[in-house]
């Protein structure tokens, strides 16, 4: 079996998720698959994303407020552009 290679963990983020605060972890992990999706190969770009996905969507399922980063206006804005794209070529309509 192919071990898998080691991520670094930052000191902080075990500082957060052991706290037990269950927001500011995923927040915490959030960021962190955040940065190591910048600089990931493409063979781990795919699975990266997927998890980053599912934490937000984690996240936003919790109660009480919301914070809204700059990672999640980014992604709000590609989900709406595919959105489009799928929608415009589905009707055939002209895109922009």
């Amino acid at each position: 079996m192919a071990k898998r290679p080691s991520i670094p963990v930052n000191p902080d983020l075990l500082v957060v998720v052991r706290s037990g605060d269950r927001r500011a972890s995923l927040e915490a992990v959030r960021d962190k698959l955040a940065e190591l999706l910048v600089d990931a190969s493409d063979r781990t770009a795919a699975g990266l994303a997927q998890r980053l996905v599912a934490v937000i969507a984690e996240l936003d399922a919790l109660p009480g407020g919301r914070e809204v980063s700059k990672l999640d206006r980014i992604a709000a804005g590609v989900t709406d552009d595919l959105a489009l794209r799928r929608a415009t070529r589905r009707t055939g309509a002209a895109g922009p």
